[in-house]
């Protein structure tokens, strides 16, 4: 798999995910808005060493059982491919670093879905971190759904 750089949905064991904001900065085009742990990939890594150095990095985490879910872009870059990966944690420490303002871990029935983009509290989720967010957030309903379904139609035999 080939990608630019590469973010990770980490989850705890109750449900919860971590989205950061991140940290003003000069020349970063991504400055102060809501994100997941990530970054730019460095010379040879796999886009798998890649999530798991960024999220150390930004968050403090090393995600386990890593997952890969998707290629993404940011809305104004279709030339910078994003590898999205899901991972676990069982710790609830987030030791973030300059590159990250503020960090939340939501429940997503804390969301507020609107016209493209999530509420959460006075933040704004958009862009490639909704879009991710919207896939992740159906495809785990979707799965509820079906498991259920099967747990249905083995109580009516």
């Amino acid at each position: 798999m080939e990608c630019d750089a590469a973010v990770v949905l980490i989850i705890r064991g109750d449900g919860k995910f971590l989205v950061i904001k991140r940290a003003d900065q000069k020349g970063d085009p991504w400055s102060g808005h809501m994100a997941l742990p990530g970054g730019h990939r460095d010379g040879n890594e796999t886009c798998e060493e890649t999530a798991v150095r960024e999220s150390k990095e930004e968050v403090g985490i090393e995600p386990k059982d890593l997952r890969f879910f998707g290629i993404y872009w940011p809305s104004n870059r279709r030339d910078l491919h994003v590898a999205v990966f899901i991972g676990y944690t069982d710790s609830n420490d987030v030791n973030p670093d300059r590159e990250v303002a503020k960090w939340f871990w939501i429940d997503p029935r804390e969301l507020k879905e609107e016209d493209n983009h999530f509420l959460y509290q006075d933040y704004v989720i958009w862009g490639m971190t909704y879009r991710i967010l919207k896939d992740y957030l159906s495809a785990r309903q979707r799965s509820s759904h079906q498991i259920q379904a099967v747990d249905q139609s083995s109580l009516e035999e």
